[in-house]
């Protein structure tokens, strides 16, 4: 049997509110990060073999606002393939974890405010696909700060490495 090799391309995107009270005004973020992003801590794709868990760090934590933090944990493994015809494409993607908002006194605050696992596949992708879009709510339920609100939103590929 041959060796699967898959790689997962994509980007992580967290979009936010920090409400504050009149006059200041509200803060927000809208931050990128690409799993391909060189600048990050990790660097790279993730090219994944079957069967192997890869913790995906570099997408972990965004601050805004001065109060506000998303922190994303997200692993993904290649699935075991059964046995295929030559020449078809095979081996989803599964990826997991949780993401977690904050609120507080500072963007450093143990405050957590909401916490939401996540777990989808993303299938081999073929040329003029669009990527799988996999998105998270998540909102500050507290007296003080409830119109604070934070999307984590994922669109990822899962690329032939050949």
């Amino acid at each position: 049997m041959a060796l699967v090799i898959r790689t997962l391309t994509g980007t992580v995107r967290v979009d936010g509110k920090d409400a504050e009270d009149w006059p200041a005004k509200d803060e927000y973020i809208h931050e990128e990060r690409a799993l391909s992003d060189k600048n990050g801590p990790e660097g790279g794709d993730r090219i994944l073999l079957e069967n192997q868990d890869t913790l995906i760090p570099h997408v972990r934590a965004y601050k805004w606002g001065g109060e506000c933090r998303v922190e994303v944990d997200m692993h993904a493994l290649l699935e075991p393939i059964p046995p295929i015809p030559p020449g078809i494409q095979a081996g989803n993607i599964r990826v997991w974890g949780q993401a977690r908002f904050f609120e507080g006194a500072s963007e450093d605050t143990g405050d957590q405010a909401d916490i939401k696992p996540f777990g989808f596949s993303v299938p081999p992708w073929k040329y003029g696909d669009n990527p799988i879009t996999w998105q998270l709510d998540m909102v500050n339920r507290a007296t003080v700060g409830q119109d604070d609100w934070a999307r984590v939103t994922f669109n990822l590929r899962n690329k032939s490495s050949d």
